[in-house]
């Protein structure tokens, strides 16, 4: 039987699979007949069907499920670069707090997400499709992508991941904070950045 630290574990990992699908979409990292329209919690969302991302994904996924089952896990952040010069143009950032309390009810009774937690899930999702009218312009043939995670320093980690920088932006960049989700084990607080130029 999954133990509620384990539901609202992978609550948070589908959560972060939207997310990350969804500022690949948005931002136009990946063409868009990349992606397909999927109805799940109650509002249409755009899932890959690009095989090549879908493991690279569900590799990261896989694990980040693992570190937040054992509270090692403080963030995870989907950077958006330049292939040309590997500058951070935009770095997407969830900040993950463990509930020391069990909080709100995550699920209801049959096991599905309550009404409050897709409420929260949607309104996120929103801000980040609504993103585009405030984000500066990408030249999307000159960008790629990664995703890092913050972990306790006494994790172990998988021989094909490996340590790196924390790619921030130069100058630092501005900050937008989105709304936050919470389920009955964690608080996530989104927080996008993104470079500034001389023509912004």
């Amino acid at each position: 039987m999954e133990t509620t630290l384990d539901r609202s574990s992978l609550i948070v990992v589908e959560f972060f699979e939207y997310c990350v699908n969804s500022i690949l979409y948005q931002r136009g990292v990946y063409p868009r007949e990349d992606f397909e329209v999927e109805r799940k919690i109650g509002m249409p969302l755009l899932i890959t069907n690009n095989d090549e991302l879908k493991v690279y994904v569900d590799q990261i996924m896989s694990q980040v499920r693992v570190w937040l089952q054992k509270g090692k896990l403080s963030s995870l952040i989907v950077v958006i670069k330049s292939k040309d010069t590997g500058d951070i143009l935009e770095r997407w950032q969830f900040n993950i707090e463990p509930h020391l309390e069990q909080q709100q009810q995550t699920l209801d009774n049959d096991g599905e997400l309550t009404n409050d937690t897709k409420a929260q899930i949607r309104a996120i999702m929103r801000q980040i499709s609504a993103s585009v009218t405030f984000l500066p312009e990408l030249d999307t043939d000159d960008v790629t992508f990664a995703i890092l995670v913050h972990t306790d320093h006494d994790v172990d980690v998988p021989t094909a991941w490996g340590d790196t920088d924390p790619k921030l932006i130069k100058g630092g960049g501005e900050h937008v904070r989105l709304k936050h989700m919470e389920t009955s084990k964690h608080k996530i607080t989104p927080i996008v950045a993104y470079r500034v130029t001389d023509d912004d």
